[in-house]
């Protein structure tokens, strides 16, 4: 993915900087060392990546996505790791006004770029779940040696010389995804300890309460925007939530026989007895 990620920028500085590959200047990402600066033979602009690490504003709060399928069970994905490529731009050119003319059709072109551009993109990139930032000259509150540039050039034992960071964003997933049984209906059962403070008290002390239970399905309508709708438990006049695809749940019911009613407008367009504990909740309008 990382060479991938360098061949989108390979592509992207040829094709805004009007680069004929091979002729004007070089496009590498070489560490910038002494030795190799030494060896340079023509114009070249070097991208360096010196630095990856996660990050950690962009990791959601679920870490699992479960997602439904056809035949009553569910794909669990782990969501993917968001990671920082950080590289560091230069310009190599013997004489400084050329040097920082390259610098400068260099950053123009990426910063043209909010995102790397989708007609430069292979299929590789094709289960990103959103444009892939390119970020230009910003840094982020992360501190540390990688920030400080010329400790960073006294490592690679060159000479200190312009730079910008240049910080593109994926969403890599590791991860092969669970299938499992969806969950429709929850058993929950509270304890109550009539001796509380004796951790030796026997169980005939403990009471057991009623049975309560959750329960979820999905509501479809070929008819009806589903942002239109809504449910209503009558016996226990508790209005429940139906979200943007459909799907709901309620918990804390008792066992037994109730009715569902599906609104439109706050009318009733459908009512639907169910039972609770039961196999199946969904409902069709």
């Amino acid at each position: 993915m990382i060479h991938d990620v360098d061949e989108v920028l390979r592509k992207l500085l040829i094709e805004e900087m009007g680069l004929k590959t091979g002729n004007d200047v070089d496009i590498v990402f070489n560490q910038p060392k002494r030795e190799w600066a030494s060896r340079l033979s023509k114009p070249t602009i070097n991208l360096f990546l010196f630095d990856l690490h996660e990050n950690l504003a962009l990791r959601t709060a679920e870490t699992f996505n479960a997602i439904p399928q056809p035949d009553g069970t569910s794909e669990i994905r782990r969501n993917p790791v968001r990671m920082d490529l950080r590289y560091l731009l230069t310009a190599w050119v013997k004489e400084p006004e050329d040097e920082h003319l390259l610098l400068s059709s260099a950053l123009m072109a990426l910063l043209r770029y909010p995102f790397l551009p989708k007609h430069l993109l292979s299929d590789v990139f094709n289960n990103q779940p959103a444009p892939i930032p390119l970020v230009v000259g910003t840094y982020t509150d992360k501190k540390g040696p990688e920030d400080k540039f010329s400790e960073l050039w006294g490592v690679l034992d060159n000479e200190l010389r312009p730079g910008v960071l240049v910080t593109i964003t994926l969403a890599l997933d590791p991860y092969k995804p669970v299938i499992a049984k969806q969950v429709l209906t929850r058993e929950l059962r509270f304890m109550q300890d009539n001796a509380i403070g004796d951790p030796e008290s026997p169980p005939s002390t403990k009471t057991a309460s009623k049975t309560y239970w959750g329960f979820g399905g999905t509501v479809s309508s070929k008819k009806h925007d589903l942002s239109t709708l809504s449910l209503l438990l009558v016996e226990k006049n508790i209005a429940i939530t139906l979200d943007d695809e459909g799907k709901f749940s309620a918990t804390g019911i008792e066992e037994g026989e109730y009715t569902l009613d599906i609104l439109v407008n706050d009318k009733v367009l459908k009512r639907q007895k169910i039972k609770v504990p039961a196999s199946n909740y969904d409902v069709e309008v």
